[in-house]
């Protein structure tokens, strides 16, 4: 299935935080034992070609609509990332960073986790593999950081219906 538009920060500094469907995402994320380790903040992306307050490089959390969900079991980790790969498109999931993921568990080296992105095709089509070189940084972080779409960020009442349509359980 093709890709959608990623959206990235093109929509610029959120004027109300966290944004509403965003904030109803989290907490749908709680009540299944994800803990809120972050939505709303103002600063540039972590980067290492970022240049402090330069637009082009203002973090996704500042447009109120990305969040970290820490875990402390990782099962529940990879459920959770299946399920929003699974329902990406219904759910407006623009990107999905797994730090902790290793596809290599003989070695002894940490993975550098994976990340889905919407341009890429939707599900598993919009997965990359992290290696040394290329990656989200935070390797081996026991957290998912999800990104949603502004449609979706801004219609808690839409979100959760489409939540509760498709994970009735939870």
């Amino acid at each position: 299935m093709p890709g959608r538009k990623y959206t990235g920060n093109s929509d610029g500094l959120s004027r109300v935080g966290a944004r509403p469907g965003l904030k109803k995402f989290v907490q749908l994320a709680e009540a299944e034992g994800f803990k809120n380790m972050g939505t709303f903040v103002n600063r540039t992306m972590n980067n290492p070609k970022a240049t402090k307050n330069d637009p082009k490089w203002l973090s996704v959390h500042a447009t109120g609509r990305a969040c970290d969900i820490g875990y402390s079991d990782r099962k529940s980790a990879v459920e959770m990332w299946n399920f929003l790969l699974a329902n990406s498109r219904a759910l407006g999931i623009e990107e999905v960073h797994d730090y902790a993921f290793d596809d290599d568990k003989t070695d002894k080296e940490k993975g550098w986790g994976r990340g889905y992105r919407c341009s890429r095709g939707e599900g598993e089509a919009g997965v990359k593999v992290y290696d040394s070189k290329d990656n989200a940084g935070s390797q081996g972080g026991r957290w998912l950081h999800v990104e949603l779409s502004p449609a979706m960020a801004d219609d808690a009442n839409k979100f959760a219906a489409t939540w509760k349509s498709l994970k009735p359980v939870g």
